[in-house]
């Protein structure tokens, strides 16, 4: 091998390996969950799938513009549409576990959420997602 194609061959393998690289730099941001990507309702989940968070961590979502809903539940309770701050603004909704709420920390380990949503011209035509994170301590 010349000493021209080795030095060919060297380029493209470092050019490979920045590409892959910066490729998984891209993908280590929030934008690695399908289910949000090919989702036209939700834009976030709060916290992400696979978090650790503490006791008194929100719950929630983003819904993307003209999509609205609410929790359905955190683990295995069912959350009041009272006990939910409806942020029309941010077009979210978010459980804050405090005292006097029907939940006032999150147990530890692993835990999941539901919500329901929908499109607001057609509110009877509902989705659901599931999701699930860790609450350490």
């Amino acid at each position: 091998m010349t000493r021209r194609n080795s030095i060919i061959i060297c380029s493209l393998l470092a050019i490979g390996i920045a590409v892959l690289v910066l490729a998984r730099l891209v993908a280590d941001g929030d934008n690695n969950d399908i289910v949000l990507n090919s989702n036209p309702g939700v834009l976030e989940l709060i916290p992400n799938r696979g978090d650790e968070v503490i006791a008194q961590t929100n719950i929630g979502v983003v819904f993307s513009p003209t999509w609205t809903g609410e929790i359905t539940s955190i683990g295995d309770t069912q959350i009041p549409l009272d006990q939910q701050r409806v942020e029309r603004g941010l077009n979210s909704v978010v459980f804050r576990p405090e005292t006097g709420k029907i939940i006032d920390r999150l147990p530890a380990g692993d835990i999941c959420a539901s919500i329901a949503y929908w499109e607001v011209q057609t509110p009877d035509r509902r989705s659901n997602l599931n999701w699930c994170f860790r609450v350490i301590g």
